[in-house]
């Protein structure tokens, strides 16, 4: 009876440790796919950012960094960090944690839309004050500058009296 009792201990052993094995086989493959997402996101947000070019301050409390702190996103999505000592630190994007990407990008995304909106409407309306101007040029006479210049080389003579 107690070597039964110690077989079926045994056997609960054995089936405790694949499981650890299966959990830790399907912890390992999602910290590969958690890996292949960051760098996917990383390098598709950084195409856009870096075209847009805005540098966007971020709360020091969405890294878990003291008030006081300063926080500035680049966009070639670099982390300045200049602590209220005033030390200076750089992390990129896809070096941080999954909350804190999280929590970063939950904030970051709508402010670079709202600055690329006005930064568009701006745009359009620079572009079309250039089109109005370009239209009421085009309205001018189209004399080239060439033909503008006197290319009559007669000399003309008048009579004169001789009294």
């Amino acid at each position: 009876m107690a070597s039964e009792y110690n077989d079926e201990k045994l056997a609960e052993a054995v089936r405790t440790m694949e499981d650890l094995v299966d959990e830790a086989v399907q912890l390992y493959e999602l910290d590969k796919e958690k890996t292949n997402v960051i760098d996917d996101l990383y390098n598709s947000l950084k195409i856009i950012t870096t075209f847009l070019s805005f540098w966007t301050d971020i709360h020091p409390q969405l890294l878990n960094l003291p008030e006081g702190s300063r926080v500035i996103l680049t966009p070639n999505l670099d982390i300045h960090i200049i602590m209220s000592d005033y030390k200076f630190q750089t992390r990129r994007l896809d070096e941080l944690t999954l909350d804190e990407i999280s929590n970063v990008l939950r904030y970051v995304v709508p402010v670079i839309v709202n600055a690329a909106r006005s930064e568009r409407r701006i745009n359009s309306k620079r572009i079309a004050v250039l089109r109005e101007s370009a239209k009421r040029l085009k309205r001018l006479p189209t004399a080239s500058p060439s033909d503008t210049i006197i290319t009559d080389t007669s000399i003309h003579m008048e009579k004169v009296d001789g009294k």
